[in-house]
C-alpha cells in the first residue's frame, strides 16, 4: 500500500490531566478523536475526555481546548456531558447519549455553530463507549461557547439525527457523524440534490466490519425520536462509499483546488481490536470513490511517538504549503482505547501518494 508523502509528524502537543490539575475529573483518564476548527484567529480543539476510574461509569464526555500555534494548548474543560451525569434518573432506553457525549463534528452557518456529536448508550466495564453508536446534535452561537443538546429540549430527549440501518445491514449497529460539507452539486440542482452531505462512520453486527456513507439534508437541525418509523431524519444513502472489508471510521476531508481533489481522511482498525493507523483516500467525485486510490498517512513507521493504536484524525489547511493534521494515540507501544494523547503531524501541500 502506497504512503502520502511528505508527512513530517511532530510528536505529542496535549496531555491528559493528572490528580490534582484542573481538566483531571474529566480527561484524566485520557483524550480521544480531536476534532480541528478555527474561530477568532484561534484553534479551537474539540476532543473526548475520558473520566478517570477506568469503570462503567468512566464516562466520555466532549472536552476543549484552544491555542494560537497548534502546539501550545490553553484547556477549556468540558462544555458537553453524558445524559447520565445531568438526567441521573433517567436511563440509556430514552437517551442516546446516556453514557458518552462525544467527538463532535461542527458546521457554521447563518450565524450558528451545529455539532454532530457521538451518544453511545452503553459503556464497556472501562468506561469506553460502547454499541450503539448515535449521531446527534447540539447548537451554539461560538464554538467555545456552552452547547445545547437537543435532546434536553422539551418532548426531543429520544431525538437523534441518523437512524440506524435495518438488521444484517452495514449500519445496523453504529451511525456515528463525520464531517459535514455543502453538496457542490446543489448550486446547479437545488430542487434535486440535498444541500449538506455529512460523511458517517457505519458499522454492522454479527462480526463487526465498519465504512463510511453519506447521509443528505437540507436542514441541519433535522432530528427525531431514534424509534420514530416516519421521522424527520438526515437521508443515508444505502450503500457504503468504501468497501467495509477495509474496515475504518471517522471523516476529515480536505479539498484540494489545485488539483480539484477531495481527501478523505479515515482511521483504520486492525483485527477489529483497536485503531492502528490514518489512512487517505482522494477522488474528484464527492460522492464515488475508488478504493485502490488510498494510502497511509500515519502509522508505527511514521509516528515519532506511538507505535500500537493511533486513531481519529482531523485535518485543516495551516497555510499555502501545509496542511496539518492531529491525531490521538497511546505513547510507545499500547493498544488500548484509555491514557491516549494528541499529537501533530504536518504534510506538506500539494498532497501527493508514493
Amino acid at each position: 500500500m502506497k504512503y502520502l508523502k511528505n508527512v513530517q509528524d511532530r510528536g505529542i502537543v496535549l496531555t491528559p490531566d493528572t490528580l490534582g490539575q484542573p481538566v483531571y475529573r474529566w480527561d484524566g483518564g485520557g483524550m480521544r478523536e480531536a476534532i480541528l476548527n478555527k474561530e477568532d484567529g484561534w484553534f479551537i480543539l474539540n476532543y473526548d475526555g475520558a473520566m478517570p476510574g477506568e469503570n462503567s461509569t468512566s464516562y466520555w464526555n466532549a472536552c476543549q481546548a484552544r491555542s494560537k500555534d497548534l502546539v501550545h494548548w490553553e484547556k477549556l474543560g468540558p462544555n458537553m456531558v453524558a445524559s447520565a451525569l445531568c438526567h441521573p434518573e433517567s436511563s440509556w432506553e430514552t437517551y442516546k447519549d446516556f453514557c458518552s457525549a462525544s467527538s463532535p463534528w461542527s458546521f457554521y452557518s447563518d450565524g450558528r455553530w451545529y455539532h454532530y456529536y457521538v451518544g453511545a448508550d452503553h459503556t464497556a466495564p472501562d468506561g469506553t463507549p460502547a454499541f450503539w453508536y448515535s449521531t446527534m446534535l447540539a447548537t451554539s452561537e461560538t464554538l467555545t461557547g456552552l452547547w445545547h443538546k437537543r435532546c434536553d429540549d422539551e418532548g426531543c430527549a429520544r431525538h437523534v439525527c441518523l437512524t440506524m440501518g435495518p438488521a444484517g445491514s452495514w449500519n445496523d449497529v453504529t451511525t456515528s457523524p463525520g464531517q459535514i460539507v455543502e453538496n457542490p452539486r446543489w448550486t446547479q440542482d437545488p430542487k434535486g440534490e440535498k444541500r449538506y452531505l455529512m460523511f458517517y462512520s457505519g458499522s454492522c453486527s454479527g462480526e463487526t466490519k465498519r465504512s463510511l456513507g453519506i447521509a443528505r439534508s437540507n436542514d441541519l437541525a433535522v432530528s427525531d425520536d431514534f424509534d420514530a418509523p416516519q421521522g424527520s431524519f438526515w437521508q443515508k444513502d444505502d450503500q457504503p462509499i468504501l468497501p467495509p472489508e477495509h474496515d475504518i471510521e471517522n471523516t476529515s476531508i480536505y479539498y484540494e483546488e489545485e488539483t480539484g481533489l477531495w481527501w478523505l481522511f479515515t482511521n483504520h482498525i486492525y483485527a477489529n481490536a483497536y485503531t492502528d493507523s490514518v489512512w487517505v483516500y482522494w477522488t474528484k467525485d464527492l460522492e464515488h470513490w475508488d478504493p485502490e486510490n488510498r494510502a497511509i498517512v500515519v502509522d508505527k513507521t511514521v509516528s515519532s511517538w506511538a507505535h500500537g493504536a493511533i486513531g481519529m484524525p482531523t485535518v485543516m489547511k495551516k497555510d499555502d504549503s501545509t496542511l496539518v493534521l492531529l491525531y490521538d494515540a497511546v505513547p510507545g507501544d499500547g493498544t488500548g482505547h484509555l491514557h491516549r494523547s494528541i499529537g501533530l503531524a504536518e504534510i506538506s501541500l500539494p498532497l501527493q501518494a508514493e
